[in-house]
């Protein structure tokens, strides 16, 4: 399990922690690592969540469907973030769901450990705190920048709003983004062949270029 946490050891939940501590921590907060194949579900809307998951490798995305079954993507997971905490935090059960995108590892760590220091009085547990809260400050805004996005009546005007803010977050003209054609629709809620349309017209007004996911602001 310690080799696997290696490839985590760089993100910001785990940022602080002392290489020598993550047995320790480990331990302390019950890890589990799962593995999921491409299409599996993670976590399913409806379920109680005690632990919240972290990303070794692979990719995931947080959807939600509605009664006739349309999807509606919230959100890409990528190694070295984190998903579940908030409903985990509070004991509540998932509004969403989480699906493996491609072959993926995950590990779970339990949040109560996490929030109620032990008996040890282990060092890495503030340090832990102060890591989540600032990923789920930062989700906040991810949020809202979504609802930014969602508010906007055009797929044009949508489009150019993520594009915008995706710029601005990169701090430049030219950036990746995390979705493939089908996942930036449904995150933006609009039809996938009406978003390609409007992506084409933007081209061939000199407003943008791009490639795959590949983009750039003129």
């Amino acid at each position: 399990m310690l080799e696997d946490l290696e490839k985590v050891k760089d993100s910001i939940l785990i940022k602080g922690i002392k290489t020598q501590e993550l047995s320790s921590m480990l331990g302390c907060l019950r890890g589990v690592i799962k593995k999921y194949n491409k299409g599996e579900t993670v976590i399913s809307e409806g379920q109680k969540l005690e632990k919240f998951g972290i990303l070794i490798e692979g990719n995931l995305q947080i959807v939600q469907y509605d009664y006739i079954g349309n999807k509606s993507v919230i959100s890409v997971i990528q190694p070295k973030q984190i998903f579940g905490e908030a409903f985990a935090y509070v004991n509540k059960v998932s509004s969403f769901n989480v699906e493996a995108i491609e072959n993926s590892q995950v590990l779970f760590l339990d949040s109560n450990k996490l929030s109620t220091p032990c008996e040890n009085c282990c060092t890495f547990h503030k340090q832990l705190v102060k890591n989540l809260l600032f990923i789920i400050s930062n989700k906040n805004v991810n949020l809202t920048q979504k609802i930014e996005c969602m508010s906007k009546r055009t797929t044009k005007e949508k489009l150019l709003t993520f594009l915008s803010l995706e710029s601005i977050k990169n701090k430049s003209k030219e950036f990746y983004i995390q979705y493939d054609r089908q996942s930036l629709a449904d995150y933006l809620g609009v039809e996938r062949s009406a978003m390609s349309t409007e992506l084409s017209k933007l081209r061939k007004d000199g407003i943008i270029e791009f490639e795959k996911n590949w983009f750039k602001l003129l």
